[in-house]
């Protein structure tokens, strides 16, 4: 096992932030699993996962996100928002279908920028 560490960054009204670092393999996937579950559980906070010092993610990991994904969609949920700046791990996102199937972001602020409705 790599390096992993997560924890919460702010958590608003509506918006709560999973931050998370190292290598996600599947020894730390049940940890992201744990958190992404308490999260989706609790209040209808929208859910926004920070990668941003995330370097590797695994078919492990992969699982834990599109389960995340199906637990919104059952829901009705806010899609997976997903902050991702390693060009190895976006590689990744996009070989494994994972980036047609959640909001990816280079920055938090980007993804908490408030959204427009289009018509």
């Amino acid at each position: 096992m790599g390096s992993f560490y997560i924890g919460d960054g702010a958590i608003s009204n509506d918006v709560a932030i999973v931050i998370v670092g190292g290598e996600i393999d599947y020894e730390a996937s049940p940890r992201l699993k744990a958190r992404i579950m308490e999260h989706l559980n609790g209040d209808g906070h929208r859910l926004v996962l920070d990668f941003s010092w995330v370097t590797f993610i695994d078919s492990t990991a992969i699982g834990v996100l599109m389960g995340a994904v199906a637990k919104l969609r059952e829901t009705g949920g806010d899609p997976l928002a997903i902050v991702c700046t390693h060009e190895r791990v976006l590689q990744i996102c996009e070989i494994s279908g994972l980036e047609s199937m959640v909001t990816l972001y280079r920055s938090c602020d980007e993804a908490l920028a408030p959204r427009t409705m289009t018509g």
